[in-house]
């Protein structure tokens, strides 16, 4: 009897312990779960903080184009001022200014070119005239668009906000993008 009372003792004494280590174990597993948890949620909080920092930098940016956008149209460039520049700058000595209105921060222009000595396509010339007037344009403020329509041939249309700029800061608009909106 005294055996038996023994052996159910260490059993007992035994399945205790084995009680404790499965206790042990899941309190560790538990701690690691947290722990996990705990690293989701800090990475949750870093993307969300760069979301937030993205969408306030992104704001800030329409916001500052806007900006120079009212900055610009409130300057407002004076059709002479704009015949002067075309004249000078997207056109040659014998080719014909029809007509220029300037409405709203838009440059209107209707340019009828002369024959070309070089027999260029008359396509290339208007790309080369309207890429040398937009770029000298381009330096002045108080309009948003630059309409050029050039006789028989086609127009081109572009928004200061297409512009690009170089390595030098100078501004222009691509000529691929001028001669595609010619093509239309």
């Amino acid at each position: 009897m005294k055996k038996l009372i023994y052996i159910g003792a260490m059993s007992a004494l035994l399945l205790s312990a084995c009680g404790e280590e499965k206790a042990e174990e899941t309190d560790k597993a538990q701690e690691e779960l947290d722990k996990a948890k705990e690293k989701e949620a800090e990475h949750a909080n870093k993307e969300e903080e760069r979301k937030a920092k993205e969408a306030e930098e992104k704001a800030l940016s329409e916001q500052k184009t806007k900006e120079e956008t009212r900055d610009i149209t409130e300057k407002k460039i004076s059709a002479d001022e704009a015949k002067r520049i075309l004249e000078y700058s997207g056109m040659g000595e014998n080719d014909k200014l029809i007509s220029l209105t300037v409405e709203n921060g838009e440059i209107k222009a209707i340019i009828d070119l002369a024959p070309n000595k070089f027999n260029l396509p008359p396509e290339d010339i208007a790309v080369s005239m309207y890429s040398q007037a937009s770029d000298a344009l381009l330096e002045e403020e108080g309009w948003k668009t630059l309409t050029i329509e050039y006789v028989d041939i086609g127009t081109v249309s572009m928004n200061i906000s297409e512009k690009q700029s170089n390595e030098l800061g100078m501004y222009y608009f691509p000529v691929a993008i001028i001669t595609e909106r010619l093509k239309q």
